[in-house]
């Protein structure tokens, strides 16, 4: 199985870039990304059939900007894009649900125990701000040591992992 940038893409998906956000539309109903220590966060609400997939790289904005780039770079910051972005198209907080996934521990050789483990500082980070917002994550495949293709599709509400390790999980 090739991990390198997939060439067979629908072209009934968005692909998400590192860092970035991206809305399903009634045309473009699947949302993909592929994250090593990264989190690809899917929020969804059924009800409207829309959800909206971030590439987290951070858990939480340090600088002074207050709308770094790339957007969805911070948790605290994609979080609250999503929301709104959702929000404006017609998804209510009460009906949200989540579904994440990645998280790896990819620098585990690197240095001290737990310096670098920003996989796992990422989860811990969107669990919080989604227990905040009082929004469920109903599925998770977080941790491991490597990358992932994490795609979401809104019609089955079903998030597919494909890694080295174990192959291809639906959560």
């Amino acid at each position: 199985m090739s991990f390198t940038k997939q060439t067979h893409t629908n072209h009934n998906t968005i692909e998400i870039p590192m860092g970035g956000l991206g809305l399903t539309t009634p045309e473009k109903t699947l949302l993909q990304t592929f994250v090593g220590s990264c989190i690809a966060i899917c929020l969804y609400d059924p009800s409207v059939k829309i959800a909206a997939m971030a590439h987290i790289m951070l858990p939480k904005n340090n600088t002074n900007d207050p709308n770094p780039k790339p957007e969805a770079k911070f948790a605290d910051v994609a979080i609250k894009i999503m929301l709104d972005k959702m929000q404006a198209n017609g998804a209510k907080l009460n009906r949200l649900k989540a579904k994440m996934a990645g998280g790896a521990n990819i620098f585990q050789n690197e240095g001290k125990p737990n310096v670098f483990n920003i996989g796992a500082r990422n989860a811990d980070a969107i669990k919080s701000l989604l227990d905040e917002k009082k929004i469920p994550i109903v599925a998770q495949d977080i941790g491991a040591t490597s990358g992932r293709w994490i795609t979401f599709d809104m019609n089955s509400l079903e998030m597919k992992i494909k890694d080295r390790a174990k192959g291809v999980t639906i959560i």
